[in-house]
C-alpha cells in the first residue's frame, strides 16, 4: 500500500515596505510591511536573488528569465527586446545540453519567434525552475554542497 504524502506546507513571505519579489514571473512591490503565504506550484525570488548583478548570475537560465521578466513588462518592450533575449537564449541552449532544456529552449525559441511574451515568459521560468532544481542537487565541483540559492519556492517544494 503507498504510504500518503503529506500536503505541502504554504510558504510565508514577508516583505519590507518598498521591498520587492517576483512571483511566477510577476514584479510586485510591497507599499507597506507585509506577510502573505505562497501556495505550492509558485515560483517565488526575493532579496539577494532578485538583483544579484547580470555578471554575478551563476545561470545563463536565472539571466534569460530577469531579461525575459523585463521585456514582458510592457507590451511596447517586448519586440524591440527579441534579439536580445535569443541571444540569452543562446546561451542557455549552449550552458544546458540535456533533453528536457533543449525542447524548452525550443519552445521559448517558438514563442520569440511567434511574438508571444506569455509563452515565452512561461517557457524562461520552467528554464529557470528546472535549474534552480538542478543546482538544489548537484553538489559544487570542490566536493562541498553547493550554494544554498535565494529563495526560491517551486512546483512541489512550498
Amino acid at each position: 500500500m503507498p504510504v500518503k504524502q503529506p500536503a505541502p506546507v504554504p510558504k510565508t513571505i514577508s516583505l519590507a515596505a518598498g521591498a520587492q519579489a517576483v512571483i511566477n514571473g510577476a514584479l510586485v512591490t510591497a507599499l507597506e510591511p507585509c506577510q502573505f503565504e505562497v501556495g505550492s506550484g509558485a515560483y517565488v525570488l526575493t532579496g539577494r536573488a532578485l538583483w544579484r548583478s547580470q555578471r554575478d548570475r551563476s545561470s545563463s537560465a536565472d539571466a534569460l528569465y530577469f531579461a525575459m521578466m523585463e521585456a514582458c513588462s510592457a507590451p511596447e518592450a517586448f519586440e524591440p527586446a527579441r534579439f536580445r533575449l535569443f541571444a540569452a537564449l543562446s546561451e542557455v541552449v549552449a550552458q544546458d545540453r540535456t533533453h528536457d532544456a533543449q525542447k524548452e529552449c525550443a519552445a521559448c525559441a517558438a514563442a520569440l519567434v511567434a511574438g508571444d511574451p506569455e509563452a515565452a515568459l512561461a517557457s524562461a521560468r520552467r528554464l529557470a525552475e528546472a535549474n534552480a532544481a538542478k543546482s538544489k542537487r548537484t553538489p559544487s565541483s570542490r566536493g562541498a554542497p553547493a550554494q544554498r540559492r535565494a529563495q526560491i519556492v517551486s512546483t512541489g517544494t512550498v
